[in-house]
């Protein structure tokens, strides 16, 4: 059976540890180089890691100062050794069977790459599936395109800002087109939202993605991960963010084809940046009001055919427009 190299990058997670490490050890495919990158933990994350390579011959353990999300997962991909690699964060788990399942539906579908759904989990521990909306059961040639749409953003009838979740961990990559291609993650500390940008690289050169309905992997809400935490710089990394997979998207497609889509999700980010700087900024005014003048957000809302969206959406943009940051204040706290 093919390896799967297993990629863990670890930094101050030890509550959650055991528990991912346990879902990783007892998966159903055994072939497995399971990569602990202890990114500087501080917290007992290091021990523990090197207590598993001595009771695992599976587990590999490399330590390095603190880098970052990003820096930790291009340590793994230099130590990987298995035909394919898996991504798992620590403080999320998954199913026995994830990984037996992703490798023979892949196989099956003479395929390079395979994603499954997930499910949320929140922070009481109450479980959902995650809304994701797959065309088909196998992409190949130019329908692959359409994925990478759909991890972009959604299209204007759509629900949900983006139609399929973007997060590398709830697939199987082929490691000799990730060598091949020398395809990396940019770092998170830069942009948010990194993943998005590995599947650019990576997608451009798979040649058929195989999906399994089943939702495998567990997406646990950590108040402490990057996307649960505050952070001061986070709407200017997401305006680096959307220049980015702009000019990207821009070698690929026409803007009517990806500029709609990625308009609707940076909006969709906006409104986040809004939501936590009313929940954790004493500054919040101040900081909304700035975010609703931003050049970059006022040129999007006015391009932006709102006409398909939810109503409260709507009334949010509208306000947002009108630098109603009092309203977006109320709006945001009450929710």
């Amino acid at each position: 059976m093919p390896c799967i190299s297993v990629i863990v990058p670890t930094y101050n997670v030890l509550p959650y540890l055991d528990r991912s490490m346990t879902s990783l050890l007892g998966q159903t495919h055994r072939d497995l180089d399971i990569l602990l990158i202890d990114d500087g933990s501080t917290d007992g994350c290091a021990a523990r890691c090197d207590a598993y390579a001595r009771q695992d011959p599976r587990v590999r353990v490399v330590h390095q100062p603190n880098g970052g999300l990003s820096a930790a997962r291009n340590t793994g991909l230099d130590h990987a050794v298995g035909d394919f690699v898996a991504f798992l964060d620590p403080d999320d788990y998954a199913d026995p069977h994830m990984l037996e399942r992703l490798l023979t539906t892949l196989t099956q579908a003479q395929a390079d790459t395979c994603f499954c759904r997930y499910y949320d989990v929140s922070a009481d521990g109450s479980v959902r599936l995650a809304p994701e909306d797959y065309a088909r059961s196998l992409y190949t040639g130019a329908e692959i395109d359409q994925l990478l749409l759909g991890m972009v953003g959604s299209r204007p009838h759509h629900p949900h800002d983006v139609e399929i979740g973007m997060s590398v961990w709830k697939g199987l990559y082929s490691l000799p087109i990730l060598r091949a291609h020398h395809i990396r993650f940019l770092s998170e500390r830069e942009y948010l939202s990194e993943d998005l940008l590995f599947h650019l690289d990576y997608l451009a050169h798979a040649g058929a993605v195989a999906i399994v309905p089943e939702p495998l992997y567990y997406y646990c809400q950590n108040p402490a991960s990057l996307t649960g935490v505050y952070r001061a710089d986070r709407f200017a990394r997401e305006k680096r963010f959307y220049e980015k997979v702009s000019a990207e998207l821009a070698l690929r497609f026409p803007p009517e084809v990806y500029r709609p889509r990625l308009d609707k999700a940076f909006l969709g980010r906006v409104r986040r940046c809004i939501a936590q700087e009313a929940a954790h900024n004493k500054n919040s005014l101040r900081n909304i009001a700035a975010i609703c003048r931003d050049p970059l957000v006022q040129a999007v809302l006015r391009e932006l055919d709102e006409s398909q969206l939810p109503r409260l959406k709507r009334v949010l943009h509208w306000a947002i427009q009108h630098h109603c940051a009092l309203f977006l204040y109320g709006a945001f706290r009450l929710r």
